[in-house]
């Protein structure tokens, strides 16, 4: 009888936790919904992305007080080749796929990279994520190339201390922190 009466017990604690973890999961599953379900999200990523002029990105640059991060978008064997001085790398080809995204979200995000297809579509995937306030600098790292503007990478041409985001060089080339 009493062990009878304890396995009923058991039963009971099971059906009522199972129902619980199914309420909990729901609720959970509320708050994590597809962001196509939010209308304002799916209104805010359709929108076209704004571009940058090359040249306003240089002037960013040089101001100390801009608050923007470089986000460049060729594979990895491109960017060691070469990239604008300050730029995180973030190879189109990583398939963004889960959250937190390993980018900066107080900032504008100025993507730009070796092919415009490959920049565009990683804007796009971003967007899904929340991420709004992105550029694509307009004609891309051949563009940059072609103005002449500093560079960083194995061909570098930069010259000391042109970007906010890698800060001052000392003699020996390296960075030093502020």
């Amino acid at each position: 009888m009493r062990t009878s009466l304890a396995i009923m017990a058991l039963m009971l604690a099971a059906i009522l936790s199972a129902s619980a973890v199914h309420a909990q999961d729901d609720s959970m599953a509320s708050m994590t919904a597809d962001p196509a379900a939010d209308p304002t999200l799916v209104a805010e990523a359709a929108a076209p992305v704004k571009t940058i002029a090359p040249a306003d990105v240089l002037r960013m640059m040089q101001d100390k007080s801009a608050k923007f991060a470089l986000v460049d978008t060729q594979p990895i064997e491109g960017y060691t080749e070469g990239h604008i001085p300050g730029a995180i790398s973030y190879p189109w080809a990583m398939q963004i796929k889960s959250f937190p995204i390993p980018l900066p979200r107080d900032r504008v995000l100025i993507f730009y990279g070796s092919c415009p297809n490959d920049t565009n579509d990683t804007v796009k995937k971003l967007a899904e994520f929340g991420y709004f306030n992105v550029k694509i600098m307009d004609g891309g790292w051949y563009k940059w190339l072609a103005l002449k503007y500093p560079t960083a990478g194995a061909q570098s041409n930069t010259s000391p201390d042109l970007s906010q985001l890698t800060g001052p060089q000392g003699k020996s080339g390296k960075t030093i922190s502020r």
